[in-house]
């Protein structure tokens, strides 16, 4: 209706200006100058720049018609009016008000920011034309966005106050509403599976006691959309290829509160695979490619079975160069037999080779530093899992958030492309500290300056201090991880510390050290490392007024102070798919650590054997278990008939059998204090559970066994408990409900529960 009124009012300033003009219509008038009339905040060269006409053009019927049709389109005018005065075309206008003021009040769920950005898209903006006739959309499409979210009675009034004839403020005014709740999911039609084991394939589901949490219960046709398709392939991958949703429909109550889900499927009975074959321009040997296919006949038909043979066949052609080949497997399907032929058709294109390698995003990094870290090569061919690897190896920086790779064809040549990876980098220097809590080590105050990527180069220089009532320590660290172009990494390394044990639950001395290392490390195979160092290590031990009578004996045979060479050598696998809260995979690192004597009478003669192992496997759902594993073993040799005591290995609490107090496993001294041994084994199983809570809090049933021993013993300490892990935003907090199963009471310090806190300033 406003349309049809605003080209009324058009139609009929084009009758009157014809009227008007109908003495000089005929023959027209060369314009020799043109005047706006009526203009508030909009400049003439603005108008003048959408009227079809210039100075010295001629002026008739047609030419006018045209001159207020390319003004109304602009929406700016209301009204226009053509006139002549002498060689003058006059153009009086009458303009629309502009939008002074645009507020928006009531909303919470959707951001202001968000909404402003949806009105701008809709030319409604501060400083733009109010078009009265965009306000009814207006409403609607904020009323859809509410919609979609699940809050039908959502509601938006708009009001526009006029200013004065040139301005108007505009207010919407927001109810959000209730969000209405899944009331009901009802599955019809099911015969193989029960409606329990279907509705578990949705993430929406009728509201419960987790739904506070989850918001699982709050309908949207994009999460019902995706919970259907979840539902199609549960069915696919059981070998139902017939099955289809007639329909779904959602109803919701006269309340606009509770929404009632009813899904109609059919089943179409279960097929099994008959045969395959291969098809089409194999390239690579039909029996590789045979391999690469697991479906066997008498299989049930699997869907996710075929899209994986899919994409092995691709990745496989794609590690040949063959970067765009296209694999389809097409089936015939006798539905007399349920049986499933499928053919697997190979289309392998042209061989792709790489023409540049381009970095983009990078404004610290130089293209060099990232460039090291590839597998693939400027001139090689296009391997789809070098490209992946590469991507990874990038993402592994740490002065790197996120990479994007694509490629790029080259103009005029089919057989090449560019490769674009897309670098977000992170923040360079940080200057950072943190304030700390633990059962063991109370209050744990720590500084440190970081720079992974020292004048863009990649290379990493950290200082770092730390206090706790039993350490104080200080450390400068420098890493070239591409020391030479070979791949070695180089790290130099100096430090100091001041040692309590006192108050570490351990026998009673003191000690303080310093020294530095020089040390390398290289790749050996894709989550593979070498690395060995050289150091010096200067230690110089003090005992209190009632030693121990092992550790009074130890400083009577050895004396206080000691300097010596370390070396060292180890093997890391890293495996986990994350470095906080995995959920797969394994991580091992093997270590041995050699002292070599400079001295005859003031150095520590010893070798320590370490092993880490974690494993991480997904279970059901989203349960997983968890393994994990450490054993040391370390002795003495030359004048030291053992391990020194003052490197003697420790268990207990949190990080090794929790339950127990920290460090008190294993023999005690005379004064009943933990001594240590020259031998720890300690492991755990592990079950973390799905969290409601979010991805930041991890909750874990565990089973801790131990022990320290200083000759070959079966004594091993056992617990139970959960740990509840917290990434939050100062900082990871453990906390532990544990329970000693076979505590001595007598001669065990156990420990209900125990907590570490950790905060980032």
């Amino acid at each position: 209706m406003k349309n049809m009124k605003n080209r009324f009012k058009k139609y009929l300033f084009c009758f009157l200006f014809l009227t008007a003009t109908a003495l000089y219509a005929a023959s027209g008038f060369v314009v020799r100058h043109i005047e706006i009339q009526g203009l508030h905040g909009i400049s003439s060269s603005t108008v003048l720049s959408y009227m079809p006409i210039n100075i010295g053009d001629r002026l008739d019927t047609a030419k006018s018609n045209e001159i207020i049709e390319a003004l109304y389109e602009t929406g700016f005018f209301e009204n226009i009016l053509l006139s002549k005065r002498v060689n003058t075309l006059v153009v009086k206008v009458k303009q629309r008000p502009i939008i002074s003021q645009l507020k928006i009040t009531g909303n919470k769920v959707i951001t202001s920011d968000n909404l402003y950005k949806g009105l701008k898209t809709l030319g409604f903006v501060e400083g733009r034309v109010y078009d009265q006739s965009v306000l009814e959309n207006i409403r609607k499409s904020l009323e859809h966005e509410y919609f979609v979210q699940g809050r039908y009675d959502a509601k938006v009034t708009i009001n526009v106050k006029k200013i004065n004839n040139y301005q108007v403020v505009v207010a919407i005014n927001i109810d959000e509403g209730k969000v209405a709740k899944i009331q009901k999911i009802e599955i019809i039609g099911n015969q193989a599976f029960s409606e329990n084991a279907l509705l578990k394939q949705f993430k929406l589901s009728p509201s419960n006691l987790f739904s506070f949490f989850t918001h699982n219960d709050q309908y949207s046709k994009e999460r019902l959309a995706a919970d259907l398709e979840s539902l199609r392939s549960f069915y696919m991958d059981r070998g139902y290829i017939r099955f289809k949703i007639l329909s779904h429909q959602v109803t919701i109550d006269s309340a606009r509160q509770h929404v009632y889900i009813v899904v109609r499927i059919q089943e179409g009975g279960q097929y099994k695979v008959k045969t395959w074959k291969v098809s089409g321009q194999l390239i690579l040997p039909k029996d590789q490619i045979e391999k690469l296919i697991t479906i066997k006949s008498g299989d049930i038909f699997s869907r996710q079975d075929v899209m994986t043979t899919v994409k092995s066949i691709q990745d496989a052609l794609g590690d040949k160069g063959y970067g765009n080949a296209n694999v389809t497997a097409l089936p015939t399907i006798d539905d007399q037999t349920k049986q499933v032929s499928l053919n697997f058709q190979i289309n392998p294109g042209r061989r792709i080779y790489i023409r540049k390698i381009i970095f983009s995003g990078n404004y610290r990094t130089n293209d060099e530093t990232f460039r090291r870290n590839l597998e693939i090569q400027e001139g090689s061919m296009l391997s789809t899992t070098k490209v992946q690897k590469s991507k990874r190896f990038l993402m592994l920086l740490r002065y790197v958030s996120n990479v994007d790779v694509s490629t790029e064809p080259v103009p005029g040549k089919p057989d090449q492309v560019d490769l674009h990876y897309n670098i977000t980098e992170r923040g360079a220097a940080t200057i950072g500290g943190g304030i700390g809590y633990s059962v063991l080590d109370k209050f744990i105050v720590h500084g440190e300056l970081n720079h992974p990527n020292v004048f863009g180069t990649g290379n990493s220089l950290s200082v770092g201090v730390m206090k706790s009532r039993s350490l104080l320590s200080g450390n400068i660290d420098y890493y070239n991880p591409f020391y030479t172009k070979s791949g070695i990494g180089r790290d130099i390394s100096l430090y100091a510390n001041k040692f309590n044990s006192e108050k570490a639950n351990i026998t009673d001395y003191a000690m303080n050290s310093y020294g530095a290392s020089l040390g390398y490390n290289f790749r050996i195979a894709e989550n593979d490392y070498l690395n060995a160092s050289a150091g010096y290590e200067n230690d110089v031990l003090k005992i209190g007024d009632m030693p121990s009578k092992e550790l009074k004996r130890f400083v009577d045979q050895y004396q206080r102070h000691f300097y010596q060479m370390i070396l060292t050598a180890g093997w890391t696998h890293q495996g986990l798919d994350r470095a906080i809260f995995p959920t797969q995979g394994f991580l091992q690192d093997l270590g041995l650590t050699v002292s070599v004597p400079l001295s005859s009478k003031h150095s520590l003669e010893y070798y320590k054997l370490n092993y880490d192992g974690m494993y991480y496997h997904p279970l059901y759902k989203q349960f997983i278990g968890q393994l994990g594993f450490h054993a040391g073993y370390g002795e003495g040799y030359d004048r030291f008939t053992r391990l020194p005591i003052i490197k003697n290995f420790y268990a207990g609490g949190i990080g090794s059998v929790r339950g127990y107090d920290g460090n008190t496993l294993g023999p005690k001294d005379s004064n009943r204090d933990a001594l240590g041994g020259n031998a720890v084994m300690d492991g755990s199983v592990g079950l973390i559970f799905p969290n409601p809570l979010g991805q930041n809090v991890r909750t874990t049933w565990f089973f801790d066994f131990g022990n320290v021993y200083n000759k070959p013993s079966l004594a091993v300490k056992t617990s139970t408990g959960l740990e509840v892990d917290w990434l939050s935003p100062v900082g990871m907090l453990n906390f532990v409900l544990a329970k000693a199963i076979n505590a001595n009471n007598k001669k065990d310090d156990t420990r209900i529960f125990d907590f570490a806190i950790g905060a980032s300033l």
